[in-house]
């Protein structure tokens, strides 16, 4: 129980003013007349007025100048984008990376775009050793990680890109393959939701990862790596639904899966 629900709790000024900006929020982009908020809020008109004239001079709320209606204000998105910062991207998807660590029982990242790389922001480590090459804040390529690829698939197809970050993962062109193996891993994730990397950065290691995409803050990735004579084809698909499953489920709101 919050303290707005405890019933000796007081209602302060505070309160109210919650109250009349999630009501306008609810209203959406029609937004809502005075006397309709003051209605819904069961405030009277005067206060209600008293209440928006400090939210739209702080920039929270709008008033239409051609119907006098009230909606969401710029100060508003503000304080949403700045929660979905890198910053706060661990501490939002922790429940989510402790849970697929939970039921996976392997290595589990996070991670974001930072220019034309991939930053690992978080990790779960496995109760069992695992020797992997990463840490938080590395930076990896694109075309040669699960994450890079999950991400890449979640952008309209490029050609011009696609070529850009294979020469940049491979500058001596020391695998020739690469950009085959990308556009192919960037394809069936596109598909399937889930994108592949098996043994391509660190032999013997094989990973699956998806993206989870925003309208309001910076898209992520996530992937599950382990050995891979226990990370079989079979296992890869398995894990990359079961990321598909708890990535709906789990992640945070405003987030979304790209199948």
């Amino acid at each position: 129980m919050t303290a707005r629900d405890t019933p000796s709790a007081p209602v302060t000024s505070l309160d109210r003013a919650l109250d009349v900006l999630e009501v306008v929020a609810a209203a959406g982009p029609e937004g809502m007349a005075l006397g309709d908020i003051a209605k819904t809020t069961v405030i009277n008109k005067g206060s209600v007025h008293r209440l928006l004239s400090g939210l739209v001079r702080r920039g929270y709320v709008l008033q239409d100048d051609s119907d006098r209606r009230y909606v969401l204000g710029e100060a508003s998105h503000r304080l949403v984008q700045s929660f979905g910062v890198e910053a706060n991207l661990p501490t939002l998807f922790r429940p989510l990376l402790l849970e697929l660590s939970r039921q996976t029982e392997e290595l589990v990242h996070l991670g974001t775009l930072d220019g034309r790389r991939v930053v690992y922001l978080d990790k779960i480590e496995p109760e069992r050793s695992m020797r992997v090459w990463s840490r938080v804040g590395r930076r990896v390529h694109l075309a040669t990680t699960a994450l890079g690829r999950a991400l890449t698939a979640a952008e309209p197809h490029s050609d011009s890109l696609v070529s850009s970050l294979v020469a940049e993962a491979d500058p001596g062109h020391d695998q020739p393959d690469l950009e085959a193996r990308f556009v192919s891993a960037v394809d069936s994730a596109r598909e399937s939701g889930w994108a592949i990397e098996n043994q391509e950065n660190e032999p013997g290691i094989a990973c699956v990862g998806i993206a989870l995409v925003s309208s309001t803050s910076s898209d992520v990735a996530i992937s599950v790596t382990g050995p891979a004579d226990r990370m079989s084809s079979a296992r890869l698909d398995e894990v990359g639904q079961l990321l598909l499953s708890l990535g709906a489920r789990l992640a945070p709101e405003g987030y979304r899966t790209t199948v």
